[in-house]
């Protein structure tokens, strides 16, 4: 009798959770429209430079940090550069790319989530990572789509953004101890706090946003590798793109560390100690390369 009353007690609680978290979903702002235009833009093999350049123009924000890049020290251009279309040409469309799908979301995903004791530039910085890091594994496995794949290791985490009001209100305690772990297990300590993790609302709020079907079941999914029945290419992506940005963060590379990982989640991409230095390295070099494209 207890242990029934205790079940319904507990659905109960998890509706309420649920409930809150769907509120919250609909006070985040959406992600620029922009955003979606370079989806569609870059999703396809007959985009042009031209439509990428009408693209970024619409958002101000967009074309003044695509100057402000190309007139940067890092780039040392002679003369000052005052065209869009001459600092697209100088950038190239893969950085272009990056400037603006990273400017149309920075305005979710520059924030503090203090129910995970994680500063705005913290979350930045692995939300960051985690897309060059998708985009070199994509490259490295032959994958369908390095822009999807860049977007997606970019956007993982935005359930965090939901739960977080939440997770602040009950006093849960959902920090990471990197003493005692070398990963985190947010999805689990969410599951067992609330009996849904950041990848549930991060579906939810995907869906609000109407990404693309590919893109929310990379977001939804990230920690459930062994479910069947999903586009897996790009959850497998995203999820070890997840594990070498935490590992980034913490400074350290163990080879033979990462592929016992990548058994453990069940990651089906056959790759060596050599290939996951390789990755780990172009992943440090795109980094520091794309300093001036992070300082926004």
């Amino acid at each position: 009798m207890f242990s029934s009353f205790a079940g319904v007690v507990t659905m109960s609680l998890c509706a309420s959770y649920l409930e809150k978290i769907l509120v919250e979903i609909d006070t985040l702002p959406p992600v620029s429209e922009v955003f979606h235009k370079i989806l569609e833009l870059t999703g396809g093999d007959d985009a042009s430079r031209d439509e990428l350049v009408r693209c970024v123009s619409l958002d101000p924000a967009i074309s003044a940090k695509i100057l402000q890049t190309i007139n940067s020290a890092y780039f040392g251009v002679s003369e000052k550069v005052s065209s869009l279309k001459v600092a697209v040409g100088l950038l190239g469309d893969v950085n272009i790319r990056d400037i603006a799908i990273m400017c149309a979301a920075s305005g979710v995903l520059r924030k503090s989530i203090m129910g995970y004791g994680i500063m705005a530039e913290e979350f930045w910085f692995h939300s960051v990572t985690a897309a060059f890091a998708s985009r070199q594994i994509s490259e490295k496995i032959g994958g369908e789509d390095h822009d999807l794949a860049f977007s997606a290791g970019l956007l993982h985490d935005i359930g965090k953004l939901a739960i977080d009001r939440v997770i602040r209100e009950t006093q849960k305690d959902m920090s990471w101890d990197t003493k005692k772990d070398f990963m985190p297990h947010y999805h689990e300590m969410e599951a067992d706090a609330y009996g849904f993790d950041h990848c549930t609302a991060g579906f939810f709020l995907a869906r609000s946003w109407s990404l693309p079907d590919k893109l929310t079941s990379a977001i939804a999914f990230h920690h459930a590798t062994d479910l069947e029945g999903q586009d897996n290419e790009l959850i497998h992506i995203v999820n070890f793109a997840d594990i070498l940005a935490h590992f980034m963060s913490m400074k350290i590379i163990n080879s033979d560390f990462i592929m016992l990982l990548l058994e453990e989640n069940q990651i089906p991409f056959e790759f060596s100690p050599r290939d996951i230095e390789d990755i780990y390295a172009k992943l440090r070099i795109e980094m520091e390369y794309s300093e001036a494209l992070l300082k926004m």
